[in-house]
Parts: structure tokens; sequence; C-alpha cells
């Protein structure tokens, strides 16, 4: 990754690159400025301005695949439409919250997606169910496993055991879009 860009969101400044780490400190947390989600770790910043963008935000490509929705590629919207007097009028279909930002678009069959809902993975273990797989799926909403509540339309599902998680309860976070733990 370049340590400085300069990105159509922020032509003012030049963007750097920084991590703070993971932990819950002040200064460690942040709203992307792209996509408005919630973030940790490393991420191209403003300290001037206050401006901050998942390094996936700042550096997505125009177009994409996901291996959750294979019938079309997704182009990468820098924006979303607002409908004035009701605010965002587009959802995330992984995670079900209102997308504000950045975002990735199926046009052909109008499928929306946060980029960083974008990475999840296709297949996990939960410590809540470690004798299978589970599969990120679509599907009738079904009871959560971790939380109760119904998983929408996608979930991480164990299709011999009807084990469902909604994605934010596999990875051990209430809040949405999804924090996509580092690989490392």
């Amino acid at each position: 990754m370049p340590k400085t860009i300069l990105h159509d969101s922020h032509k003012e400044h030049l963007l750097v690159l920084v991590d703070l780490g993971r932990t819950t400190g002040k200064g460690h947390r942040f709203t992307c400025d792209g996509c408005r989600c919630p973030g940790a770790g490393p991420r191209y910043r403003c300290s001037g301005c206050d401006f901050d963008l998942h390094e996936l935000c700042a550096t997505a490509p125009g177009t994409a695949s996901f291996s959750f929705h294979g019938q079309h590629p997704l182009a990468f919207e820098p924006e979303v439409a607002v409908d004035y007097g009701r605010g965002p009028c587009r959802r995330c279909d992984i995670c079900d919250t209102a997308i504000r930002g950045m975002h990735y678009r199926c046009r052909p069959c109008g499928f929306e997606v946060h980029p960083v809902c974008s990475q999840l993975p296709g297949a996990a273990i939960s410590p809540l169910h470690p004798e299978h797989l589970v599969m990120l799926t679509a599907g009738a909403p079904q009871g959560c496993k971790r939380c109760g509540a119904d998983c929408g339309v996608w979930r991480y599902r164990c299709g011999l055991c009807e084990f469902n998680l909604h994605p934010r309860c596999l990875l051990g976070t209430d809040q949405t879009p999804l924090h996509i733990p580092n690989s490392n």
C-alpha cells in the first residue's frame, strides 16, 4: 500500500496511511468519511481535517466480483443518493443497515453492499459451532443462535445443523456495518 495518496473524496490534502491499532481507546476507532461505516486499525488519514478512509475505501477498484454475488460485477459508487426528508434510501444487502456513502452496487439487479461487508469470507468457523463450517448464504429469515433475532436474507449457516448466525454475530461485534478482522 502506498504511504500517501491523493483521493477524490478529499482533494485538499494528501492522506497518510496510519495504523493506530485496534484497541478501544480514544483515537483508535473512527468513522470512515467515505462509506460512513465504523472502522479500527489501518486507514488513510488527514490529521489536519480529521478525515479518515478505510484502506479499502481509499483503494477500491472501479469494479469488483464477489463470491456471494457472482451473477454480475459490482461497480464502486463514490456517493449515495439521498431521498431528502427520509434520509438514505439504500440498505446494504448483507448487514441490512443504511448505506450513507461509498458502496458497491450491481446495476443490473440492484444488489448493494458496504465495502467492509464485501470483504466477508464465504466460509468460516464459529466458536459457537466448531464442528462444521458455516457458509455465507441467503435465504428466508431464521433465528440467530448468538443473539436470537432473525437473521435477514444473508447469514452464516450450517445446513447440516440448521445453525444460523448474523455476520456481525460471527465476528463478535454488535456494531454494523461489520469490522472485518485483519488476517495477520
